[in-house]
């Protein structure tokens, strides 16, 4: 199961981890390890983050709605739209068409990691 099928099936508590301090810490390291390495990636670990975060909160809208699958062109559009003003901001000759392959790229990224759905407890 993909992570972003997961959400419909995983409590909300799964994020915990990520949104730790413990996790935010781990995240952000390997980020400045990345930056430090490559200044130039500092704008676009910036949009990468924002965009995926706005991805996670679709799937988890559309979730919450039982309408989660099924619905990728909506959900696309949501996160389009939510992304663009930063989108116009760092990449303003950037076509609709590379934007919308940079998002279906992310939300495959995403949907490679499998997450395991913890079995209920009687």
């Amino acid at each position: 199961m993909s992570f972003l099928n997961a959400i419909a099936k995983v409590p909300v508590a799964v994020f915990h981890w990520i949104a730790s301090s413990k996790g935010q810490a781990v995240i952000q390291a390997g980020e400045a390890v990345a930056v430090s390495m490559f200044p130039q990636l500092a704008g676009l670990v910036g949009i990468t983050n924002s965009w995926m975060q706005k991805i996670i909160t679709t799937e988890t809208i559309a979730a919450a709605a039982g309408a989660q699958d099924g619905t990728g062109t909506q959900k696309a559009a949501a996160v389009l739209a939510a992304i663009q003003p930063e989108i116009a901001k760092y990449f303003p000759a950037m076509s609709a068409e590379k934007i919308a392959d940079a998002n279906a790229h992310l939300v495959a990224f995403l949907n490679a990691f499998e997450a395991e759905v913890p079995a209920k407890t009687a």
